[in-house]
């Protein structure tokens, strides 16, 4: 018995009884240290030592983790390092604009698709280098909780992914899936789709991983995500520039179309004024490509007809001169509906106030115009959260169908003001450009006239629904965006700006969707010089006068 334990002992193995090796570290400190920190397992000893609270070696892949778990609010460590004299001799401590970048570059992800069974071996080289990377991203010059905590490196069909994606895959699954749709469901499919998807697409985990990068820069100012995201980004528009080149012969696959899909949205996540409307443009040729989604996986075109036909339309709303065209509905063939985690119940309400963006074009026409103006207006009267034919999900509960039929009637009443705002701004509009023949204060009367819902009691029921509610993080009120914007646009009521303002904060807080800040930034430009202009009602700006002054191409989707 001696003689069989002497070797070991030479060789530096030999390790307390009574509790299993970890070939990991725990969750809180993600390391192996020379001290033994899995002594202590499933408490981990180096925890023990520093006095914090250890979670343990529980696999955090097992279980989706909820928006609250403390893997994600770890206090800052002490710094501690692992080196390899295999390793390059580099710093292993790069600075906040290095840390996202140069040491992930050895763990690219192989251009062939990797299918979920397919595994790479580990290796002590690369673990160590994760190791010591991931430790230096605890060096924060912040005294307060940081989001950005290392997960553990995952394990079996997981380990082809580099440290970063794991990271930022984890994210997206405990937190950003949750916050970047208008609906929170047990089978969400940027969940449920989405990751297993990725998981077999280098080009999708990318975009994936832009994303939620991008998200975790919103909601923790952390320099190390936002550098991560751009990262993730441009290597997600190589890898398309890439698919596209090989589709003249081989046509475009779904993986890419989903991924330009997500490129809309990160642009959304990011707060863009330009390039979203690029990448929209870029989709709906695709769709147009493919003769539309029809010929896409079921699942695919579904999750991609929700964000596309939401995307679109918001962009027409405040974007008309740049999002051109008419939507691509290719759902013809396609069984009813199932209920989008981006449109909820206001598809219509969105299609309508697409056609009031088109009202523009029909002003020399006034017989045209009158009977457009009358049937957008019967359409907003008559509109029903049930007026669309919907397949709903059956773990939806009875208080998630309340909030979407509440943020639809915000819709609704949106729709009353926008095309309010449009018809009034058609009136002002003397652009030199304009071939339309001049208005009259009459005719724009008239106009308005065949409205049933004067604009500021659609104002006043739209902002006293939304003080009713107590937009909290239900995500179905990340929605709001629009409806928030355009009240608060079209307002002669001074203290409805603090109301719109503090609500667009909460959605912000609670979302982390850059867009909201750009309304806000928009809205106190036009309420400054409408401030300026008090005087002389005839130099009152509009919304879209600002937007075209900035050059801006804001989106509220």
């Amino acid at each position: 018995m001696a003689s069989s334990t002497i070797p070991t002992q030479k060789k530096g193995r030999s390790r307390r009884s009574g509790t299993p090796w970890t070939r990991g570290g725990c969750i809180t400190c993600k390391s192996r240290r020379k001290g033994g920190c899995d002594r202590a397992t499933p408490s981990c000893n180096n925890c023990l030592k520093l006095g914090r609270v250890c979670e343990g070696y529980d696999d955090l892949w097992v279980t989706p983790l909820g928006p609250s778990a403390p893997v994600f609010k770890s206090t800052k460590g002490p710094k501690r390092r692992r080196l390899n004299s295999s390793s390059p001799s580099q710093p292993l401590s790069p600075s906040p604009s290095q840390s996202s970048s140069d040491p992930w570059q050895d763990l690219q992800l192989s251009p062939q698709p990797i299918t979920p069974g397919w595994s790479v071996p580990s290796s002590p080289q690369y673990r160590v280098i994760d190791l010591d990377v991931e430790e230096s991203s605890q060096e924060q010059d912040s005294g307060e909780q940081d989001c950005l905590s290392v997960i553990p490196k995952p394990q079996g069909f997981l380990s082809h992914l580099s440290g970063h994606e794991a990271h930022y895959l984890q994210y997206h699954e405990a937190m950003a899936s949750q916050r970047l749709a208008n609906l929170e469901s047990e089978h969400n499919p940027l969940r449920s789709f989405l990751i297993p998807r990725a998981m077999s697409s280098p080009l999708l985990m990318k975009a994936v991983c832009a994303i939620s990068a991008m998200h975790l820069s919103n909601r923790t100012d952390s320099l190390d995500a936002k550098t991560a995201a751009i990262d993730f980004y441009g290597r997600t528009l190589r890898g398309l520039r890439s698919v596209m080149a090989q589709s003249v012969t081989d046509g475009v696959p779904d993986d890419a179309m989903l991924a330009v899909g997500m490129m809309c949205k990160y642009e959304v996540v990011r707060g863009s004024v330009k390039q979203w409307v690029v990448h929209l443009t870029a989709l709906h040729r695709l769709i147009a490509s493919r003769g539309g989604l029809g010929s896409m996986d079921p699942e695919a075109a579904h999750f991609l007809r929700g964000l596309y036909v939401y995307a679109y339309s918001m962009g027409q709303i405040s974007n008309r001169k740049k999002v051109l065209g008419n939507l691509i509905l290719a759902d013809t063939d396609m069984e009813t509906p199932r209920l989008s985690i981006y449109l909820g119940f206001t598809e219509n309400i969105l299609k309508i106030c697409a056609c009031v963006a088109e009202l523009p074009s029909l002003q020399g026409d006034e017989i045209s115009l009158r009977l457009a103006i009358a049937s957008i207006n019967d359409s907003l009267l008559t509109w029903t959260p049930s007026s669309t034919r919907l397949n709903i999900p059956q773990d939806l509960t009875q208080s998630t169908l309340v909030r979407l039929k509440l943020v639809a009637e915000c819709f609704r009443d949106a729709g009353f003001i926008y095309l309010h705002s449009i018809l009034e701004h058609m009136y002002r509009d003397t652009s030199p450009t304009s071939h339309a023949s001049p208005q009259t204060p009459n005719s724009v009367v008239d106009w308005l006239s065949l409205i049933s819902t004067p604009k500021q009691i659609a104002i006043d029921r739209l902002l006293a629904r939304i003080q009713s509610f107590p937009l909290d993080d239900n995500c179905e009120y990340s929605a709001l965006t629009f409806p928030l914007f355009i009240s608060g646009a079209e307002s002669e009521i001074f203290e409805h700006r603090d109301l719109v303002l503090e609500s667009l904060g909460k959605l912000q807080e609670n979302f982390g969707i850059g867009n909201t800040l750009r309304a806000k930034d928009v809205l106190r430009i036009l309420w400054a010089r409408r401030d300026a202009t008090s005087q002389d009602p005839s130099l009152k700006p509009h919304w879209m006068d600002v937007l075209e002054e900035l050059k801006w191409e804001l989106t509220l989707a």
